[in-house]
């Protein structure tokens, strides 16, 4: 842990460099030819240049079942946050590790206090989460957030990289290991049994014959829950197959547009939930974020958003979006919730 905490020090160090570098113009949305929500963007970055309201101290204490991969990225966005604005750096940051079985009375400090824990099993959480005072929350990097997709039935599939049992009525295609997602989804809705009774009767009868090959009609929404990658095999398998008549929907940290490949026509009528920083590029952060993965990406964001605004969440203001969508708190454990999104030829719309 010690060596983690010079690794801190090191990167206040580096993000201050970084400050003095900054100028205006990074202030700026990408052009039009790129995915972004202007809306979203917009408003963010009037928040980013307005917000003067910051806490006198920050305490973030972390436990140590934490990865420390994630921490770092953590670490990041607060310090990312804490150079970005002239009144920001006036406020007083401590980072604090602590062990699970250490007392409540550890998170004691005066100001703001966040207290990362590694997920809502945490012991530490448990047993303190009605005895600290109101200025002290905790948080979390891994908790994924239960989401309600309407209309899910019998004629919906779930198609995940993932190895997991069928829920809420879907079918489940898992594409783990698999090498050709285009033959295995062809197979799930037997366009490949279409192609070989064709291939038998242009055998049969010796002569060319025009069709269109015939799929199941009994799903019509198909649901993704894969990492971006993954995702990015998927939709072109599902459009290889000349599968249009079925509604796409993503689950949150399935489309990364930092790192995509995917085209806006490869994407249109692409619906779901996801966190606003994958779907929203800013050249604000052009600099520090393109090289992370979704997970250091998230919560390079959540740090950042418990920085930056982090009034509003002492506040426990119910009108506050950050980079992670909108936050609530249950308690005494700060969430933040994805945002609702749909894609079309002109761009992303959330909310």
């Amino acid at each position: 842990m010690k060596d983690f905490l010079k690794k801190v020090c090191f990167l206040t160090i580096s993000l201050f460099l970084f400050h003095c570098t900054m100028n205006k113009e990074d202030k700026v949305l990408l052009d039009k030819e790129q995915i972004v929500d202007s809306n979203f963007s917009k408003s963010f970055l009037e928040n980013f240049n307005k917000n003067k309201n910051f806490s006198s101290s920050y305490n973030i204490f972390f436990s140590e079942e934490v990865d420390e991969k994630l921490i770092s990225s953590f670490l990041k966005g607060i310090e990312f946050g804490f150079f970005s604005n002239q009144d920001s750096i006036k406020s007083k940051l401590s980072f604090i590790a602590f062990n699970e079985e250490s007392e409540c009375s550890t998170i004691k400090a005066r100001g703001f206090n966040l207290v990362l824990v590694n997920d809502l099993n945490s012991e530490f959480y448990r047993k303190c989460k009605r005895r600290l005072s109101r200025n002290s929350l905790f948080t979390s990097i891994n908790v994924d957030n239960e989401i309600e997709f309407i209309q899910i039935d019998e004629k919906s599939l779930l198609i995940t990289e993932k190895i997991r049992d069928s829920r809420n009525n879907k079918s489940v295609l898992s594409l783990n290991n698999s090498s050709d997602y285009e033959q295995k989804i062809a197979a799930y809705f037997e366009i490949n049994l279409s192609n070989e009774r064709v291939r038998s009767l242009r055998n049969v009868l010796k002569e060319k014959i025009n069709f269109s090959p015939r799929k199941r009609k009994d799903i019509d929404k198909i649901f993704i829950d894969a990492s971006p990658k993954e995702t990015k095999r998927i939709i072109p398998a599902i459009r290889y197959n000349l599968i249009f008549d079925a509604d796409i929907f993503t689950y949150p940290k399935s489309i990364d547009v930092w790192n995509s490949e995917l085209s806006l026509s490869e994407l249109n009528k692409v619906e779901g939930f996801e966190y606003p920083v994958l779907l929203n590029r800013m050249n604000i952060f052009e600099k520090v974020i393109p090289e992370m993965d979704v997970n250091e990406k998230i919560a390079f964001s959540a740090g950042f958003d418990i920085f930056f605004f982090g009034a509003k969440i002492r506040s426990r203001s119910s009108n506050f979006s950050g980079l992670l969508g909108r936050y609530e708190i249950k308690e005494n454990f700060l969430y933040s919730k994805p945002l609702k999104f749909s894609i079309n030829p002109s761009g992303v719309k959330q909310g």
